[in-house]
C-alpha cells in the first residue's frame, strides 16, 4: 500500500507519530502541531519552538516565475509563519541545500539573498547548514524561535462557541499560479502573494494575547479548520459568504470561468493566522487594531466540520493540499503548485 492509498500526507503523520511515542517530559507539545514545543529550562522561562519545512523544485517553486531572490524569500517566509502561529518568536535558522553539479553559482548566492532578506524582517539570525549534490534543487530549513507559556497557542485550544477568524483575504497565491499556468498575466497583487507571501509575523504576538487557537494557512483554510478541530476535539461551521476574497481573486476567477472559493479552501500559500477566540474577548482583540476577518464558529464534536454555502446550504467542509495524494485531503479540489 502506498502513501496515497493509505490515507495521504496527514495519514501519514499519525502512524510515525505511533511509532515514536514521546518520552522527554521536557516536550510540551511534539508531532501535530506548526512546531514542536520544548521546555529548555524550569518556568516562566519561555519555550523553544522549533520547526522545519522543504521546498522541491517544480513541486513548491519555478524558476520561470520566480529569481533566486523570491524563492529564498518565500522559504524562510514559510518556516517563520509557522513561529508566527504558535504566538511566539522566530530566533535561529539553519538551511540544507540539495542542488545539482551543475547549479550556477550566482543562483545559489541569490537565494541566500533572499533568505537574508526576510531574516532581517523578523530578526532572525541565519546560523548556517548544510550542502550536496542532488537531482532536484531543493531547500530544506530549520527554524528555532521561543515562546512565553502564556502566549503559547495550540490547535489543540479551541473551544465549542468560539468564534473563527482570519487576518486578511486568501486565494490570491493559488490565483495567480491557475493564470500562470494558463498564460495569463497575474495582476502585481496576485503574483506577489506566489512569488513573495509574507507570514503574519505582524500581528501573530497581539492576537496570542487574546486567542485561543491558532494555525498558519499554508494547505488552504478547508485544511487548517479540519486540522483545529480533530485536534481540538470540536466542529466547526464556516460561513462561505464570509471568506475574504481580494478583489483581484474574483477578477481572476471569472478570466478563468472558476469558483474563487475554491482557491481560498484548498489552494494554500496564504500565509494569513486562523484563530479561534472567545466571544467574551472580541473587544479586546479589537483593542489590539488587527485587522480580521470572522468565518465561522466552533461547534460540539458530533455536529461536524461544515461550510453553509452562499445559499444557506450545510456542507461538508472541503479540505486543503495533501502531499501525497492528487487532491486535497478532504476533498476532490485541484490545488496548483505542490501537485
Amino acid at each position: 500500500m502506498n502513501i496515497s492509498d493509505s490515507g495521504g500526507e496527514f495519514a501519514l503523520i499519525q502512524r510515525l507519530a505511533r511509532i515514536v511515542p514521546g518520552t522527554d517530559t521536557r516536550v510540551v507539545k511534539g508531532i501535530g502541531d506548526d512546531a514542536a514545543v520544548v521546555q529548555v529550562a524550569p518556568a516562566p522561562a519561555p519555550y523553544l519552538l522549533i520547526t522545519t519545512d522543504i521546498l522541491v523544485e517544480d513541486r513548491h517553486f519555478r524558476r520561470a516565475w520566480s529569481s533566486p531572490e523570491h524563492i529564498g524569500e518565500k522559504a524562510a517566509e514559510c518556516n517563520i509563519s509557522d513561529i508566527a502561529a504558535m504566538g511566539g518568536a522566530p530566533q535561529w535558522m539553519v538551511v540544507a541545500l540539495v542542488l545539482k553539479a551543475t547549479e550556477e553559482v550566482d543562483w545559489v548566492e541569490g537565494l541566500y539573498r533572499g533568505l537574508h532578506r526576510s531574516c532581517r524582517r523578523h530578526g532572525v539570525t541565519l546560523l548556517g547548514g548544510d550542502t550536496t549534490q542532488g537531482p532536484v534543487a531543493t531547500i530544506s530549513i530549520t527554524l528555532l524561535g521561543s515562546v512565553a507559556p502564556h502566549h503559547l497557542r495550540l490547535r489543540s485550544h479551541a473551544r465549542p462557541g468560539d468564534l473563527l477568524l482570519v487576518t486578511g483575504p486568501l486565494g490570491g497565491a493559488a490565483a495567480a499560479l491557475a493564470l500562470l499556468e494558463a498564460g495569463h498575466t497575474p495582476s502585481t497583487y496576485l503574483m506577489d502573494k506566489h512569488r513573495t507571501p509574507h507570514c503574519r509575523m505582524d500581528v501573530a504576538g497581539r492576537i496570542a494575547c487574546v486567542a485561543r487557537a491558532m494555525i498558519d494557512i499554508s494547505d488552504g483554510l478547508g485544511s487548517e479548520v479540519h486540522h483545529i478541530c480533530e485536534a481540538s476535539q470540536v466542529g466547526a461551521e464556516i460561513d462561505a459568504s464570509a471568506i475574504p476574497l481580494h478583489p483581484d481573486v474574483l477578477q481572476a476567477a471569472r478570466t478563468l470561468g472558476c469558483e474563487p472559493l475554491t482557491w481560498a479552501l484548498s489552494g494554500g500559500e496564504d500565509f494569513e493566522l486562523l484563530f479561534s477566540i472567545a466571544p467574551e474577548r472580541m473587544a479586546e482583540l479589537e483593542q489590539v487594531g488587527c485587522a480580521i476577518h470572522p468565518v465561522g464558529r466552533i461547534t460540539a464534536r458530533q455536529g461536524g466540520v461544515l461550510m453553509i454555502d452562499r445559499n444557506g446550504r450545510r456542507l461538508p467542509l472541503p479540505g486543503g493540499y495533501d502531499h501525497f495524494s492528487r487532491g486535497p485531503a478532504h476533498s476532490d479540489s485541484n490545488q496548483g503548485e505542490r501537485k
